[in-house]
C-alpha cells in the first residue's frame, strides 16, 4: 500500500471518528434536553401540589426514570447557567433557553449559576430539593440559603455553582442573551398590561414605551438579528408573544420608510397595544376549534373597538397609536371590521401593522389552524395585496424579510435540507442557510452556507431553494437551529 492509499485511509477512518462523535454527542444532547423538560416538569407540579398528590409522584417519576437513562451516556447532569442561556456541556441550548427563561431568571434570582446532579441521586433527595427551590428567594435568604437548607436535609446528590461561576460569554452570545432578555421583558409587560385591563386600572403606558424604545435601539443597530427574535411562539400565550412579534416586524418595517424616530415611537406603541381589546374577550372564543357563532364572531369583530376605548381612556397614548388598535383589520379596501365610514384610506401605521400582524398570526400554531410555513405566509399577503394589504407594505416587507424569511425550513438545489439563517445581502433569493440533513434525509453536524456560492454551480438561472417543507413533516424546530 502506497503512502496515498495510507493517507486515504487515515482520513476516511477520521472522518468517520468525527461522524461518531458527532452523534454521540447529539445523542447525549437529546437525553439531556429531556431531563431538563422533565425536572421543570416536575419542579412546577411540586410548586402546586403537595409531595403525595398523584400528579406529583408521576412527575417525579418521570423525572427519576429519564435521568436513569441519560446515565448511560454520562456520569451526572451538569447545567450551567452563562448571562441569560443554559449550557449543557459547555453546548448552548438555544431552544430550551427561549422556554425555560422563566427557570433561568428564577435560578439567577435565587443566586444559583448551575446545577449539578450526581449519579447516587435518590426520589427522596431529589422531592426535597424541589421543594426547597421552590421557597422564595427572600425565604431562602431569611433562613440561610439554598445551600444550607440543603445540607439541613441531607440533599448530597445535588450540587449548586454561585452565579458568575462560568466564564463570560463572547460578544456575540452576550448581545444575543441581552436581545432575548428584552423581548421577555417586553412579554412580561403586555402581562401586565393584560391584567390591569382585566381589573379596570390605569395602564402603565410608560413601560410600553420604554419596551417600544429598547426594541427599536435594536432594531438600529441591527433590524436582521431583531427578526430572528420574531421567530419566538408561544402557544398557550399566544396573545402576548404576538403582540411583541408585531411590534418587532412593525418597527423593522417601519424603519425602512421615511420615518423619524417619534413616528417610530408611536407605531411601536401602537404596534403592542393593537390588540389589547382581545383581553376581554373569553378564551373559550378565542381558542374555539369550531365555527364561531353569530354572537361570538360579533364579539371578535369588536375587538378593535374595545382596544381603542381602552387606549382613549389612558393620558399618554397618541391618537395615531389609538388609531392603530382600531384599524388594524379595516382592510385596506375598508372592507374589514369596524367599518370606516369617514375616511378613504387607513392611516400609514394601520396599513403597516396590518401586514406584520396578519403575518405573524398565520405562521403561529392556534387550536384551529395550523401554522404556515413563512414562505407561505409571504404568498398570502403578495396575492391579497390592493385589498387586505396597501401593495407598497407588502413590497417592502418582503424587500425586508426576504422571499424565505428567517426561520424558513426549505430543500436545496443540493438536495440537502437548510434552516433560512440570516437574509441575503444584496439579493433576496440567495441568503445564509445552516444545513441539517443530508440529501438522503440524514441528520448531519449542521453548517452555515452562504447560498451565493451556489450560483456557479446551478447557473444564474437556476434555484438554490427548490421548496420550503412544513416543519411538522420533519419533526424539525428551526429554532433551534437560530
Amino acid at each position: 500500500m502506497n503512502r496515498e492509499e495510507t493517507e486515504g485511509m487515515q482520513e476516511t477512518t477520521n472522518r468517520k471518528q468525527e461522524a461518531l462523535a458527532y452523534f454521540h454527542a447529539k445523542g447525549q444532547m437529546e437525553r439531556a434536553r429531556e431531563v431538563l423538560k422533565l425536572f421543570s416538569g416536575a419542579k412546577k407540579s411540586a410548586s402546586i401540589y403537595p409531595p403525595n398528590h398523584e400528579i406529583c409522584i408521576n412527575s417525579f417519576t418521570d423525572f427519576m426514570r429519564s435521568f436513569k437513562q441519560y446515565l448511560a451516556w454520562q456520569e451526572q447532569f451538569s447545567l450551567r447557567i452563562v448571562g441569560e442561556e443554559f449550557f449543557y456541556e459547555e453546548k448552548l441550548m438555544p431552544r430550551e433557553s427561549v422556554l425555560y427563561y422563566p427557570l433561568i431568571k428564577e435560578l439567577k434570582d435565587k443566586e444559583i449559576g448551575g446545577i449539578t446532579i450526581l449519579g447516587g441521586l435518590t426520589p427522596g433527595e431529589f422531592v426535597d430539593f424541589l421543594y426547597l427551590l421552590n421557597l422564595s428567594a427572600e425565604e431562602l435568604r431569611a433562613r440561610g440559603g439554598l445551600q444550607r437548607l440543603m445540607e439541613q436535609r441531607e440533599v448530597v446528590n445535588i450540587t449548586l455553582d454561585e452565579p458568575g461561576t462560568w466564564e463570560e460569554r463572547s460578544p456575540e452570545i452576550k448581545e444575543r442573551g441581552s436581545a432575548r432578555e428584552e423581548y421577555f421583558d417586553a412579554v412580561d409587560v403586555i402581562r401586565e398590561l393584560a391584567d390591569q385591563v382585566m381589573s379596570d386600572r390605569r395602564l402603565s403606558v410608560s413601560k410600553a414605551n420604554r419596551v417600544v424604545g429598547v426594541m427599536l435601539n435594536r432594531v438600529g443597530e441591527n433590524r436582521s438579528a431583531v427578526l430572528g427574535l420574531a421567530t419566538i411562539k408561544n402557544y398557550d400565550e399566544y396573545t402576548s408573544f404576538h403582540s411583541v412579534n408585531v411590534l418587532i416586524l412593525s418597527l423593522a418595517l417601519g424603519s425602512m420608510l421615511p420615518l423619524d424616530r417619534s413616528s417610530l415611537m408611536i407605531l411601536g406603541t401602537g404596534a403592542l397595544l393593537h390588540d389589547l381589546g382581545k383581553i376581554t374577550i373569553p378564551q373559550s372564543i378565542l381558542n374555539k376549534t369550531g365555527p364561531l357563532t353569530t354572537p361570538e364572531w360579533q364579539m371578535m369583530q369588536d375587538h378593535p373597538v374595545r382596544g381603542a376605548d381602552i387606549l382613549m381612556a389612558q393620558p399618554g397614548v397618541h391618537p395615531l397609536s389609538v388609531m392603530v388598535a382600531y384599524e388594524h383589520h379595516a382592510r385596506y379596501d375598508l372592507t374589514g371590521y369596524p367599518k370606516i365610514k369617514y375616511k378613504d384610506s387607513l392611516g400609514l401605521f394601520s396599513r403597516i401593522v396590518e401586514v406584520c400582524d396578519v403575518y405573524d398570526a398565520m405562521t403561529s400554531a392556534r387550536p384551529y389552524q395550523k401554522a404556515r410555513t413563512p414562505d407561505q405566509a409571504m404568498r398570502v399577503l403578495v396575492k391579497d395585496m390592493n385589498t387586505v394589504f396597501d401593495p407598497l407594505m407588502v413590497k417592502v416587507f418582503v424587500d425586508m424579510m426576504g422571499v424565505f424569511p428567517v426561520g424558513t425550513l426549505v430543500r436545496l438545489a443540493t438536495g440537502e435540507v437548510a434552516v433560512i439563517y440570516e437574509p441575503g445581502e444584496s439579493d433576496a433569493m440567495w441568503p445564509r442557510v445552516k444545513v441539517i440533513r443530508d440529501p438522503e434525509g440524514g441528520e448531519i453536524e449542521p453548517r452555515i452556507v452562504d447560498l451565493l456560492y451556489m450560483k456557479e454551480k446551478i447557473g444564474e438561472t437556476g434555484q438554490a431553494i427548490l421548496e420550503s417543507i412544513h416543519p411538522e413533516d420533519l419533526g424539525i424546530d428551526p429554532l433551534e437551529y437560530l
